[in-house]
């Protein structure tokens, strides 16, 4: 079941020249986690504010569980969407306790205010004493505030802006997987606005990639990953392996050598292969080998990267087992199992 609809929407600020939004068209499911990725200025936070309310739009419309909520210049306030958000620095009240801070979000609430707060604390999964302070919690644990604040007054959706940009290393993905289930659990729809790759492919349902103020292509992380539409999608969760060839009958010549495939003779000029470091292996020799110089090798521990360059010096990258050893050795042979095929003019 859909719970938001955003129709052809445009955005463009005042001083700006280019339009920040540029018809932009999507759906949310009931429950479902939404991630909107893209590079500083791609209009993600853009989206996000429009959603909840701080910006309108140019034109388009926006609808909430069956409410149009944006249309023209007939706009629901931000108070009345029953969106919950959750900043990016947690804007939490310094002066106020963890109880303090979740009730401010409970106003309108009719109930048990701090029977509501102490259930919402506890779902979320703080034990803590609820009369700290927020200075005196880990980024984590503000966090979790944050989530419970936002999540208190049973909003319809819940927003959040980076949500774990301030949080280090070694926290992020105990956090990204906690935040995760706790949304899931609740059953509430979220979007979440993220530059992290790894934060959108660990948490969302689906991933919305935009550039530039355009869609590019909403999807669940692996058809993004195994089927992107255009080549900045394909390189925006890591980088593809080119290279140029020639077709043939047979297959296709490159600079490291020739490769075998019939489907080669159905292209007439030029063409790139493209490929991901792990759709290539090393090997020590094969009837289908290519051949380059190893240019640098690179331990990230569970894995290595094997840079190769041909004899003009373009290189290209393979991933390998952290096992192998390269010490010594100036050719490598390798062959590539999967790989797509474009023309290149």
């Amino acid at each position: 079941m859909t719970i938001l609809s955003l129709h052809h929407i445009f955005k463009k600020y005042s001083q700006a020249p280019e339009y920040a939004i540029n018809d932009v068209s999507f759906d949310v499911k009931e429950g479902e986690i939404l991630a909107l990725v893209g590079e500083s200025g791609s209009g993600k936070t853009t989206l996000l504010r429009l959603i909840a309310g701080l910006e309108h739009p140019e034109s388009g419309s926006i609808s909430l569980s069956g409410q149009v909520i944006v249309e023209g210049r007939e706009s629901v306030p931000a108070h009345e969407r029953q969106v919950g958000m959750v900043f990016q620095d947690y804007a939490l009240f310094p002066h106020l306790t963890i109880l303090e801070n979740v009730k401010f979000g409970l106003q309108k609430f009719k109930g048990d205010k701090e029977k509501k707060v102490r259930e919402t604390l506890l779902l979320v999964g703080l034990k803590e004493d609820f009369n700290k302070y927020p200075h005196q919690l880990s980024g984590g644990q503000q966090q979790r505030v944050a989530l419970a604040r936002a999540m208190a007054p049973n909003p319809k959706i819940i927003l959040m802006d980076e949500p774990f940009s301030n949080l280090d290393a070694m926290l992020k993905d105990q956090v990204r997987e906690e935040i995760r289930q706790i949304i899931k659990k609740t059953g509430v729809t979220a979007i979440l606005v993220t530059h992290d790759t790894r934060d959108a492919l660990s948490t969302a349902d689906r991933i919305a990639i935009l550039h530039k103020g355009y869609l590019q292509q909403i999807d669940i992380p692996k058809m993004l990953y195994e089927k992107p539409v255009n080549p900045y999608v394909a390189n925006f969760f890591g980088k593809r392996n080119e290279i140029l060839a020639t077709p043939t009958a047979e297959g296709f010549y490159t600079p490291f050598g020739f490769i075998k495939d019939k489907k080669a003779g159905d292209y007439k000029g030029k063409v790139k292969l493209l490929f991901r470091p792990e759709h290539a292996e090393v090997v020590q020799n094969d009837d289908q080998q290519l051949i380059g110089t190893i240019f640098k090798v690179s331990y990230f521990g569970d894995h290595q990267i094997v840079k190769i360059a041909d004899e003009e010096g373009k290189r290209i990258s393979i991933r390998t087992n952290p096992g192998r050893t390269f010490e010594g050795i100036e050719k490598a042979f390798f062959y590539l199992w999967k790989y797509d095929v474009e023309e290149a003019f």
